[in-house]
């Protein structure tokens, strides 16, 4: 009983060390909200600290009718806690485990006056060989940036398309150049089904799409970005694990998002897997420190799941391309590394990996060339 009272007077002190080094106030709200927390935990028996337990205090303060500003104040205390605990990257508000699953995200329906010919232009892609996400990209594209837009233009059925309310509906596009590419794919389905008599989309204009310079970090910006990233929590191990898998890998986020058990072998630490984009098979040697990384998140981070992929978010469901892609770029955000003008993603620690492959080849060769002059 000793050891847990000193423990918890222990956790608050340092934590008041902590706030006030880092000039957050006011102190009596922290000190305050802190005795609270200990007083819930002796009451339920809880020897030590955890996100979990912060979270189930807060909720009973919650459930105890406090007002909004006290909430706020219990609120941001357990967040400062956990952060102090677990490092700055430690960003969930409440543990994945006691969180509720909500989307705002609802599909956009076509308009019942195309939906017949557009789900068959959609199966056509599919025949063509189109992966499902393209598919997917197509059907929320098209139906947001066209068809909804000839609904409200007043269109009936296809036939009524012309020049005008196909320019109009592209002057109105967020993306010239995504409207012209998927314009003219699906106007030459239609002319071909017997749907239209003329392709029209041949007036939009040829939009030239923006070739960027590929974005690269030194090696040393690399070990800062692992370096920043804690590996305390679950989340911080998977989050480490992915990203260390692109920097020392160089996969894609469809192939860190769609790497399954069966496509890693660490007895001869290789990793085997067919492309998610291009489908060519590749096999890569598996460093020791990704095998290590991957095997901590398995034994002491992954969610208990019967899912065949090893990464998964808080509920046990894979990880979607984008949300892998977003974890990179809050990472490199927060690691303190002067980012600039430069892309911070998943993409650009696949092309600093490549990058210094080519440095390296080059090192290589300029080695040769001096041993062939000797």
């Amino acid at each position: 009983m000793k050891e847990t009272f000193l423990y918890w007077q222990n956790l608050k002190n340092d934590f008041m060390d902590y706030i006030k080094s880092e000039n957050f106030s006011p102190l009596k709200d922290y000190s305050r909200t802190m005795d609270l927390l200990f007083d819930y935990a002796a009451t339920n028996d809880h020897t030590e600290y955890s996100p979990e337990i912060g979270y189930a205090f807060w909720e009973s303060e919650k459930s105890q009718g406090k007002k909004n500003a006290t909430l706020a104040r219990r609120k941001k205390t357990i967040r400062r806690l956990n952060e102090y605990l677990y490092g700055k990257s430690y960003w969930q508000v409440a543990p994945r485990s006691l969180r509720t699953h909500w989307s705002s995200k609802m599909p956009t329906e076509c308009p019942g006056e195309f939906a017949e010919q557009f789900e068959e232009f959609l199966q056509s892609l599919r025949r063509d060989g189109l992966k499902e996400i393209t598919v997917g990209m197509y059907r929320s594209f098209c139906i947001k940036h066209m068809l909804c837009d000839f609904a409200e233009q007043g269109v009936k059925n296809w036939s009524d398309i012309d020049v005008r309310v196909l320019t109009t509906a592209f002057s109105r596009s967020e993306s010239k150049v995504t409207f012209a590419t998927y314009a003219r794919r699906l106007f030459r389905y239609l002319v071909k089904a017997g749907v239209v008599l003329n392709d029209h989309s041949g007036i939009l204009p040829m939009v030239a799409k923006r070739k960027t310079i590929p974005s690269v970090y030194s090696e040393a910006e690399i070990k800062r970005l692992l370096d920043s990233i804690e590996t305390v929590t679950p989340q911080g191990k998977r989050d480490y694990t992915m990203v260390l898998i692109a920097a020392r890998l160089g996969l894609r986020v469809s192939d860190i998002s769609h790497l399954c058990f069966e496509n890693v072998d660490f007895e001869r630490s290789i990793i085997k897997f067919v492309q998610f984009k291009t489908s060519v098979l590749h096999q890569l040697p598996l460093p020791e420190e990704v095998a290590d990384s991957i095997l901590d998140y398995i034994d002491n981070g992954r969610e208990e799941s019967e899912e065949p992929y090893i990464f998964l978010d808080g509920y046990g469901r894979p990880l979607a391309n984008h949300t892998v892609g977003n974890i990179g770029a809050r990472h490199l955000k927060s690691s303190g590394i002067e980012i600039g003008s430069r892309h911070h993603g998943m993409h650009a620690l696949r092309m600093s990996f490549a990058s210094q492959l080519i440095a390296e080849k080059n090192a290589v060769r300029c080695c040769a060339l001096r041993f062939r002059a000797c």
